[in-house]
Formats: C-alpha cells, sequence, structure tokens
C-alpha cells in the first residue's frame, strides 16, 4: 500500500471544545471510530433511535456509516471544557460479514494500556496503527454485533471504496458495490440521506481541517496532498462543508 494511502485510512487527534457543541452527522460517518472521553459529557443520538450518553473516562464505539446527532457539554472547568480522543479506522479486523452497533466498551487493562500508548503519540505511524489494533484484538470478541441489513452491508462496502480510493467516479464506485448507479444514488439517498460525493467531500474536509490545524502547511500544499485540483476548489469544499475558510479554521484553532 502507498505511504499516502496507508495515512488517509486513518485519522488520529484529541478533539477540544469551548461550550456545548452540536455536530450533525447525519450523512453518516466514513470511518469506524473508537474514542475516549477525557472531559465534559455527551450524548450521541442515533437517528435510528438509539442513544449513548458519556461522561470523562467513557471509551466508544462508533461503526463507519453511523448516522447521528451529537451534542457535548461543558463540565463548568477551565479549558478545554470538552475533550475526547478519537481514533477513526477503516478496515476492522474482522471475518465475514460481521457489523458491530454503536456502543460504550469497557476495556480490560491490557486494552487501556494500548490504548494509553495510543494517547502518546497521535501521528499516523506503523507503531499507532499498531497500538489500535492490539487494543481492537482485545475488546471485539466483546462487542454487540448488529442484525443482519444487506442494504446497511452494502452501504459498508461504499465507505470503504471512498474511503480507499481518493479519487473515484460514480461509475467505478456503483461497480465495486455490485449494483447501478440509479441504483448507488438511491441506497445513499434512502440509507444516508446524502448522496457518495457529498460523502467524498467530507472526508476530504475533514482531512484537510486536520491539517490546518496541525501543520504550517499552505492550503496549495494541503490541495495537492490531497490530489484536488486546486486550492480554490479546497476552499469551496471546506465551506461547504464547515461553513468556514482555511483562515477561520485555523483562527478557531488557536483561540482553543
Amino acid at each position: 500500500m502507498e505511504q499516502s494511502l496507508f495515512y488517509n485510512t486513518f485519522l488520529f487527534r484529541t478533539i477540544q471544545l469551548k461550550s456545548f457543541h452540536h455536530t450533525d452527522n447525519g450523512a453518516g460517518i466514513p470511518n469506524h471510530f473508537i474514542a475516549r472521553m477525557q472531559r465534559g459529557s455527551g450524548v450521541i443520538r442515533a437517528l435510528s433511535g438509539e442513544e449513548l450518553s458519556l461522561e470523562a473516562g467513557d471509551v466508544f464505539y462508533l461503526p463507519m456509516g453511523l448516522q447521528y446527532h451529537s451534542y457535548w457539554t461543558t463540565d463548568g472547568s477551565d479549558d478545554p471544557a470538552v475533550s475526547w480522543e478519537s481514533y477513526g479506522f477503516i478496515h476492522l479486523p474482522v471475518n465475514g460479514e460481521d457489523r458491530y452497533v454503536m456502543q460504550k466498551i469497557s476495556p480490560s487493562a491490557k486494552a487501556t494500556h494500548w490504548l494509553d500508548l495510543l494517547k502518546q503519540d497521535q501521528t499516523v505511524s506503523p507503531a499507532s496503527v499498531g497500538y489500535l489494533y492490539l487494543f481492537l484484538s482485545e475488546v471485539l470478541p466483546d462487542l454487540r454485533i448488529a442484525e443482519s441489513d444487506p442494504k446497511t452491508a452494502l452501504l459498508q462496502t461504499a465507505f470503504r471504496y471512498i474511503q480507499e480510493h481518493d479519487s473515484f467516479s460514480v461509475p467505478e464506485l456503483a461497480r465495486a458495490c455490485g449494483i447501478s448507479e440509479s441504483g448507488l444514488y438511491a441506497l445513499f439517498r434512502d440509507c444516508a440521506g446524502t448522496s457518495p460525493i457529498d460523502i467524498k467531500h467530507r472526508l476530504i474536509a475533514e482531512r484537510a481541517v486536520l491539517m490546518l490545524t496541525t501543520t504550517d502547511l499552505t492550503v496549495e500544499a494541503i490541495a495537492s496532498s490531497l490530489d484536488l485540483c486546486s486550492s480554490a476548489y479546497l476552499r469551496r469544499i471546506l465551506k461547504k462543508q464547515t461553513g468556514q475558510t482555511p483562515v477561520q479554521i485555523r483562527k478557531e484553532a488557536r483561540l482553543m
């Protein structure tokens, strides 16, 4: 696997908020996530009706494609008032078609050890990825598995393809999923409330925001690293997906 593709399949970071915050992920998330609350509290409400209440110290899992709204509340302490570790990835080390539901995790001491090592350096590297998968190997046997749903499984296949192919066409994605283009659009509309291109743009925006807030790379360099045709195209994606310009994103990050 090429180095750029390897790095692009993971998203490790600590998220910090200064005040109450609402996140709309109604279109579905393009990664699996393992996360651990550090401060504050939160509620994740899936569009399917399930709800997860979180407090400091809670470890939880969110499956790729999950559609939800989240609400994060401060604990009244000094900044950052709300924070959590977030580890995004696309490959689950499982056999077959098992899918896991949104849930809290009660990690063993051994699993917690791997998570603590991962927290020490959230740079994506062979070592940090190894810690993540050692953690997963400990907790996966105890996770709750979702009931079989062919449409959801097909949507997961589409999400994985989008993650693994920075540049793709709708016909290519439809062929990878084994359905027609019209069937692909219907699948995303009915099961994710969005389109394949919008998911791709949201993933690009996530990666761009991470680079804007953790590096001094120019917007032009970031656009090039994401294989975009121009910095203007990246600016349009960021404005649509986040409502902010690169300058505003960097300014807000410095205030946290």
